[in-house]
């Protein structure tokens, strides 16, 4: 529970127990099943091969599969649910094409089904390259003034696989971080170990952190009242999408400064409809939404990319599919463009 973070010191020492833990297993895992993908079957005697013998075909692909970057696509969602009948909500890691969780919407009607009743909002979205060696990738979810942060580390792997190809492993480690104060140790709220593939998408809930709406509005919506979310507990779901060894990458990329440039020049704007309850409480924030533009000046999709205000999240969807730019952008290229369109509600002036 996100309440009992600042009493948890007198956990931690069974938390760098099973930190220490984790660490061994991760050696073990990276040792190992190399080793055990690669090895022949015990039992079998292996001949010395010649001095000027080759090595193997299968071993240096094994070694070239080692060095592959596996690419991952991580989206933070919350799930809202009343502090007051909080549910036993499942767990359970999921496991999807990717190809069928392209859009919001498409998630939203997921989750539907997964945790019916229950809201759902996308937080934000990174892209990651993660290797099968002991250096992990490391994601921030929130960082507070005082050092302290909510940290993903995601951990690749070799794995035996099906026992003639190797496998790709991933271990996911959700940690708080008490920033450059050594004396106290990390906390893990889950280890979550996946064995991926290509093209495939994974999530899951983190059932053991439980922010009330106090420790909501610190860590998640800093600058916030917490009495704006009322008696509501919060839990954190992630969704990791895998492409093993390439990633597809849009044709016409407009980074974040590209995109000011074009968002400035749409021949139509259609501003954030703000939702009735965001102005009641007097909620601000950022939405930041991926988009793709046809070569008819006309937005063909709109995907949250960052959201600090998750209550607009669909009207500010909504409002982007409407854009329209100027089509001399693509007199000498047909291609589509990728970029971003930023919706801002400034604070409430009291």
């Amino acid at each position: 529970m996100m309440q009992e973070m600042t009493s948890t010191v007198q956990r931690s020492n069974l938390t760098t127990g099973r930190g220490l833990l984790m660490k061994l297993v991760l050696t073990l895992l990276f040792v190992a099943l190399p080793l055990l993908a690669a090895s022949p079957s015990r039992g079998q005697a292996q001949k010395p091969a010649p001095l000027s013998a080759p090595q193997p075909a299968e071993t240096e692909s094994l070694t070239d599969f080692g060095n592959r970057p596996i690419f991952i696509n991580l989206s933070v969602f919350q799930l809202e649910v009343d502090a007051v009948a909080d549910p036993d909500l499942t767990d359970q890691v999921f496991r999807m094409k990717t190809s069928s969780l392209q859009d919001y919407d498409k998630w939203m009607r997921t989750f539907g089904k997964t945790y019916p009743g229950h809201k759902v909002s996308l937080l934000k979205q990174e892209s990651r390259r993660v290797f099968r060696t002991a250096k992990p990738a490391l994601i921030s979810i929130s960082k507070q003034v005082d050092g302290r942060s909510i940290i993903l580390e995601i951990n690749g792997a070799q794995s035996p696989g099906d026992g003639v190809k190797p496998g790709t492993s991933l271990v996911a480690i959700l940690n708080l971080q008490f920033g450059s104060d050594q004396s106290i140790k990390p906390i893990s709220y889950s280890i979550t170990p996946l064995e991926v593939d290509h093209g495939m998408t994974y999530f899951y809930m983190v059932k053991s952190l439980r922010m009330a709406s106090a420790d909501y509005a610190r860590f998640l919506r800093p600058g916030e009242a917490s009495e704006a979310f009322g008696s509501k507990n919060y839990y954190l779901i992630f969704g990791i999408s895998v492409d093993i060894d390439q990633t597809t990458v849009p044709p016409r990329y407009y980074d974040e400064r590209q995109s000011a440039k074009l968002q400035e020049d749409a021949t139509k704007k259609v501003p954030l409809p703000i939702p009735d309850g965001v102005q009641k409480l007097g909620l601000s924030g950022l939405i930041r939404l991926k988009v793709d533009i046809g070569n008819d000046g006309k937005v063909s999709r709109a995907n949250v990319a960052y959201s600090t205000l998750p209550e607009a999240n669909q009207e500010a969807i909504t409002a982007a599919r409407q854009w329209e730019f100027p089509t001399s952008l693509f007199a000498t290229d047909q291609n589509p463009i990728t970029g971003f369109i930023t919706f801002t509600v400034p604070p409430k002036r009291p």
